[in-house]
């Protein structure tokens, strides 16, 4: 991974990762069965940086803030990247909120840019509270060739010629201001520096919990707005050269798919998603005959024991074949995380 001690900013690190590694790949985005898009660090370059030249033409300024309401897919990084190379703030919102809670969030947080799903767009225009808006650049994702975006761009047509000019930033600089409502009632933001973000993947990596390189395929399904996710799911695999794998589904099947088909070696999700994981493999064991079950309950019980201070995927690869093969073969770790100010509790290995 790149040396963060020598960064003051996300932007400049993720420049340097993407000239790295140009010909590692980078970012797979699938819908269903269907794969869309596959990015090399050097194709998200070359479709990342044009965005950022017609952010400066269109009067985008270091400090301006942009906000980012999508689903997790490649225009989601692209788009953040751009924003960092600029040395704009980023605001990322949950896709999830109505339209009048996103107005509210981008009226707080004194939004200049937005991105934001054709959809999404649609309800926000439709708010009463959309004629009070402040922005002066909305680029609108996947919006249909005669679709009516009230004023906005589409974002595939948001590009310039032309090399955009480097913002470098301090680390005591606003990166992101992130809203979560973790504590009840009205979402509140938090506002993280760049110093924050490079020292919590610096030990995140230093100390083996998310310890990314190439070759490593990160399944992305937590939300990217959420804090887990953006310093797992998109900083910390793009300083280290690693691919993640984005899905515009969440349906079961499609997961489990995803899981075989990317090779996916890491994962972060939720503790409830865990322990519905675990339900399943349970659900599965049940169905054994008494003799099979009582073998596998052994080799569990065999597995815990010999990988009880520490993960030796080698060794549970031979003792739970099965297990493994279902997810594909090739993970090396579930990452489990809480709500509490994005921190990440523990890793769960296999």
């Amino acid at each position: 991974m790149l040396n963060l001690d020598q960064y003051t900013c996300l932007g400049a690190a993720l420049r340097d990762a993407l000239d790295r590694w140009p010909n590692e790949l980078c970012l797979i985005e699938a819908d269903r069965d269907r794969e869309k898009i596959r990015l090399t660090y050097s194709d998200f370059k070359d479709t990342s940086l044009p965005r950022a030249r017609a952010l400066q033409d269109a009067g985008f300024q270091p400090g301006d803030r942009a906000a980012i309401i999508m689903s997790n897919q490649s225009k989601w990084l692209l788009s953040a990247y751009a924003i960092f190379f600029c040395g704009g703030v980023l605001v990322p919102l949950d896709y999830k909120l109505s339209a009048a809670e996103h107005l509210q969030l981008l009226a707080h947080s004194k939004a200049k840019v937005l991105v934001v799903e054709y959809h999404l767009w649609r309800a926000i225009t439709q708010s009463p509270e959309f004629g009070n808006h402040k922005l002066s650049t909305v680029l609108v994702t996947e919006a249909p060739l005669r679709a009516e975006l009230a004023g906005a761009i589409r974002w595939e047509e948001f590009r310039r010629k032309g090399d955009p000019v480097f913002v470098p930033r301090q680390r005591e600089d606003v990166a992101c201001i992130v809203y979560s409502s973790g504590t009840g009632g009205r979402p509140k933001g938090c506002v993280l520096t760049h110093d924050n973000y490079l020292e919590q993947i610096k030990a995140g990596t230093g100390t083996g919990w998310y310890p990314f390189w190439p070759g490593v395929r990160y399944l992305s399904i937590l939300p990217t707005n959420h804090a887990v996710d953006f310093v797992i799911g998109f900083i910390a695999p793009l300083v280290c050269g690693a691919c993640i794998v984005h899905l515009r589904t969440l349906r079961p099947e499609f997961v489990r798919d995803a899981f075989v088909r990317y090779k996916i070696t890491h994962v972060s999700l939720v503790p409830m998603i865990v322990k519905n994981l675990e339900r399943g493999l349970r659900a599965k064991f049940d169905e054994l005959s008494s003799p099979k079950r009582f073998a596998l309950n052994r080799l569990i019980g065999l597995n815990k024991l010999l990988t009880r201070k520490r993960p030796r995927v080698k060794l549970s690869r031979k003792l739970l074949p099965g297990v493994h093969k279902a997810f594909g073969g090739e993970l090396q770790a579930l990452l489990t995380g809480g709500r509490f100010y994005g921190a990440l509790h523990s890793p769960v290995f296999l």
